[in-house]
């Protein structure tokens, strides 16, 4: 009895100290529920969103140069004058200051200070300037926050680009994995296959109607179907640790992977002229580079603002207990003399930054169209093997039913019987594999037509 409680208590322990993982259900995962895991806890996603945060906060530091600023200064403890005779002179001062996107800037400025006289002394200034030339628009403020606008634009483009792309590769490594799973069941087929063929050639050796060499040739395809399930299963494995580093689970997790249902080729009613223009106006990539484009035609500005003459108006009113109030106003113009061909060079760098840019913008355009038209006729080459493969599957099937007939009638043997139902299950994997690449090209196509890929398609 006591050895009884020693035993059960060894083995709590054993089971408690068991790894976390080993006690988890095996968890079913289809490849919409893929998708969804991937989208939460790829890295990749996640560093591009937090990208994109730190592209929104400087855009909000950008819109704040264009809010009022107020300030308050505050001196309670000044005192003025040589050592044996110091004045008690506090002061206090404050100021509003406002630039807007038109180019105008509001200032204004109040002080009050303590005299020798006991009196307070008040002053109060307000200027007003407007920028003329050049162009308020291409104030290096007004264009620092068009640029983060524009870099805030690609940054939201690169994000569901890279989710789409992170779609696509979920998907094509789900199929893969269901196609490994298929090709570990026909090997085991065949392996099943090889056995039974060698009982049956080991029974002949003993009736004396197979040789040596027989037995041997029959173990070396025994041997060489195991090696096949062991190499297969090896590789679903490791296709299956990659896949779920790519969905950011932990590599140990038991999971089964679920095909959602039948799958059956669904027809894109669309031209291949059709795709190429829906590519080119819904491709992000396209929109990116415009937008690069873009930024080069805010740097090309900037650059010229500084070495082209400026000319700003400039009125105001101050206040002060000496001369009480007085207006001014003034037109200052500025030509800049020589910057030793610093300012051109900048401009000779900016214009061909942008000469670039569109350079890079009509390649892009070529290489989609070339990309979609690649996978427009890749599409239908998968639905045409599907047919080839479904002529096939109806063939082999009934190949099938006549030599089951033919068992059952006697005319030949159960190994013949065997090769048949063999020979339809590799023809129904093949289908079945085709239709995964039919799936796999078709996600492909529509990535290249711009489209949001969706976590799951309605399967027949």
């Amino acid at each position: 009895m006591k050895m009884g409680i020693v035993f059960l208590a060894v083995g709590l322990l054993f089971l408690f100290s068991c790894p976390a993982w080993s006690t988890e259900k095996l968890v079913k995962l289809t490849l919409s529920e893929s998708i969804k895991q991937a989208l939460e806890g790829n890295l990749d996603i996640r560093i591009a969103e937090i990208q994109l945060q730190k592209v929104e906060s400087e855009i909000a530091q950008r819109k704040a140069s264009f809010k009022p600023k107020l300030s308050f200064e505050l001196a309670p403890a000044t005192w003025v004058g040589k050592p044996d005779s110091l004045n008690y002179e506090p002061r206090a001062g404050l100021s509003v200051s406002l630039a807007t996107k038109r180019g105008t800037t509001y200032s204004l400025n109040l002080e009050q200070e303590k005299g020798e006289d006991e009196r307070i002394n008040t002053s109060l200034s307000f200027i007003l300037t407007q920028r003329i030339l050049p162009h308020p628009r291409v104030d290096p403020s007004y264009l620092a926050l068009e640029k983060s606008l524009v870099n805030l634009r690609q940054k939201k483009l690169t994000l569901e680009e890279e989710k789409n792309r992170l779609k696509l590769k979920v998907t094509v490594n789900f199929y893969d994995i269901l196609k490994g799973q298929r090709k570990i069941e026909l090997n085991r087929l065949y392996l099943k296959e090889a056995r039974e063929d060698l009982l049956v050639v080991k029974d002949k050796v003993d009736n004396q109607l197979a040789g040596e060499l027989d037995l041997l040739n029959v173990q070396v395809q025994v041997a060489n179907a195991e090696e096949a399930v062991f190499q297969s299963q090896d590789d679903l494995s490791r296709s299956s640790r990659g896949f779920k580093d790519l969905l950011g689970i932990d590599p140990e997790a038991q999971i089964e992977w679920v095909a959602e249902s039948q799958y059956e080729p669904e027809p894109l009613d669309l031209s291949l002229e059709e795709a190429v223009k829906e590519a080119l106006a819904n491709r992000g990539e396209i929109e990116r580079e415009k937008l690069s484009v873009k930024q080069g035609e805010l740097d090309l500005a900037l650059v010229k603002s500084r070495i082209s003459p400026s000319l700003n108006l400039s009125g105001g009113y101050s206040y002060t207990e000496e001369k009480k109030g007085e207006y001014q106003a003034s037109l200052i113009f500025q030509i800049p003399l020589t910057d030793g061909g610093e300012g051109r060079a900048e401009v000779k760098t900016a214009e061909s930054k942008l000469k670039e840019a569109y350079l890079n913008l009509e390649k892009l355009e070529r290489d989609i169209g070339a990309e979609v038209e690649n996978c427009f006729f890749e599409l239908q080459r998968r639905v045409r093997k599907i047919e080839l493969l479904r002529l096939s599957q109806n063939w082999y099937e009934k190949d099938l039913d006549i030599a089951r007939r033919r068992f059952s009638g006697g005319t030949i043997t159960e190994n013949e019987l065997r090769e048949k139902e063999i020979d339809f299950k590799q023809a129904e994997i093949s289908l079945l594999d085709a239709l995964l690449d039919y799936e796999t090209a078709r996600s492909t196509f529509l990535k290249s037509l711009g489209r949001k890929l969706q976590q799951s398609r309605r399967m027949k």
